[in-house]
């Protein structure tokens, strides 16, 4: 350790001799207003009053969606991706500022050296040496320094990278959920219209042996029931489909039993506040992860060009022979060595990188302003495909139960003869197609409003303090 501090010391003493330490650095140059990115003052489309929380789908009150969605966060193999990235982002951000520290290295030799004389026979000495080299690069433009904060805004990023997937995870995983629920209550509903379809075919059976039905009724009847019996096949290969989606999205082998059990789609929370635009600058992680690309970006601009400006190294090497170790740092500064590289033909190489570095940057910039306005576009397009879908869910609950009173009505004048069978038909599948219409509807509300959470972003820091 003595040793180490010595040579250490030395090098800074002569560092600072030279007056070097400070010298000016490169900082990234951009017009100011690419920074600011336009917003619109509000939306255009109104939106609640409640307060937005991260783990939103605790609102929607199912315990399955809640348990779903821990296995998720625990085991999704997306996640163990993106945390896999944060290590690696931060042990570039730890190899970059290495590279601005004094690197210390110990070495040594041994060799054997042979003597003739004539006198004598053959003689052997061993010759072993020991020694320590040292090396540091005065960071004199602030490449060094650049390339540091580059990675440094690279690790950030990536730690919003990650937030945002588990702001994604948490969507689709609801949105499965949903959609699962949904296939499920059609298939009940399939299920149960086959069943009275048969009933219905029975009993026009029936009546056309008494000489009460025609034979078209029951061949229009018997079409009805081999309908109903075709639905039934894609929605249960639908429903076995969402299954593996959810098992993959929560690192489970598809085939997995999730013991997921049928239950009501659920009413819509109380809608959370959309705030301003502005507020998704801060609020979406994915944002932020565009932000802090770009600025990694402009850092490497800076370091490009420090790169094509003299640097200065300095390095002190100290040797010493085994017997005579205890005299290793007698005069060890007079083996200080500084070199001053200035690059003078490289063939355009050099040239070549900032320009590279500055498209990144032009890249980037373009990038975040779209994340942006993307941001904002999802935003609108939920409160607006809420407020829409909402009143079409109601809508078709008016036309269902209107039909299923002109339902009854068709049946009680067919029974009496007034109507034709063919009326009646019509208008019992027009009931049942409103059935299943209305938990489709329902559902595509639910999945309206997940999109609205993802949209708004929110609080994911949890996301950091998950162990992998």
């Amino acid at each position: 350790m003595n040793t180490h501090k010595t040579l250490l010391s030395g090098l800074v003493l002569a560092t600072a001799t030279l007056g070097l330490t400070s010298c000016m650095t490169l900082e990234p140059e951009r017009e100011a207003d690419l920074l600011k990115e336009q917003t619109p003052e509000q939306f255009k489309n109104t939106s609640g009053s409640t307060g937005l929380q991260t783990e939103w789908w605790t609102a929607f009150g199912s315990e399955q969606l809640d348990r779903l969605m821990y296995e998720a966060f625990a085991g999704s193999l997306s996640l163990e991706q993106a945390f896999a990235r944060l290590e690696q982002a931060e042990a570039t951000a730890r190899k970059s500022g290495a590279a601005g520290k004094v690197q210390l290295d110990a070495r040594a030799n041994s060799s054997s050296r042979h003597f003739i004389n004539k006198d004598t026979d053959h003689t052997t000495t061993p010759a072993n040496t020991v020694g320590l080299y040292a090396s540091y690069e005065v960071d004199l433009w602030g490449r060094l320094k650049s390339t540091e904060r580059a990675s440094l805004a690279t690790y950030e990023a990536t730690k919003f990278d990650l937030q945002t997937a588990g702001m994604t995870l948490s969507s689709a995983v609801a949105r499965s959920y949903f959609t699962w629920q949904a296939q499920t209550e059609a298939l009940r509903l399939y299920e149960s219209q086959l069943a009275s379809n048969r009933n219905k075919l029975t009993a026009i059976e029936r009546r056309y042996k008494a000489g009460q039905a025609t034979s078209l009724a029951v061949l229009q009847q018997r079409q009805q029931v081999a309908s109903t019996e075709a639905r039934i096949p894609p929605v249960q290969a639908l429903i076995q489909e969402t299954e593996n989606s959810i098992a993959v999205l929560i690192g489970k082998v598809p085939g997995t039993d999730l013991q997921l059990k049928p239950e009501p789609l659920p009413p819509l929370p109380s809608q959370p506040a959309a705030g301003l635009p502005v507020n998704l600058l801060e609020n979406r992680p994915d944002l932020q992860a565009a932000r802090l690309k770009l600025e990694s970006a402009d850092w490497t601009v800076g370091a490009a060009r420090a790169a094509r400006l003299p640097s200065l190294s300095l390095s002190g090497s100290i040797y010493s022979s085994e017997e005579k170790i205890d005299d290793l740092f007698d005069d060890w500064i007079s083996n200080l060595a500084a070199s001053l590289v200035a690059p003078l033909l490289d063939g355009g190489a050099r040239k070549a990188e900032v320009d590279r570095a500055l498209a990144v940057s032009r890249e980037r910039i373009a990038a975040y302003r779209l994340a942006v306005i993307e941001a904002i576009g999802e935003t609108e397009d939920a409160l607006s495909n809420e407020l829409h879908q909402a009143d079409y869910v109601e809508a078709v609950a008016r036309q269902y139960q209107a039909a299923k009173k002109s339902e009854a009505e068709s049946i009680r004048r067919y029974q009496r003869g007034i109507l034709p069978f063919l009326d009646t038909l019509t208008a019992i599948v027009a009931r049942e197609n409103l059935e299943i219409t209305h938990v489709q509807a329902k559902a595509e509300l639910l999945g309206d409003r997940i999109q609205l959470y993802r949209s708004l972003g929110g609080d994911w820091t949890f996301m950091l303090e998950e162990e992998k």
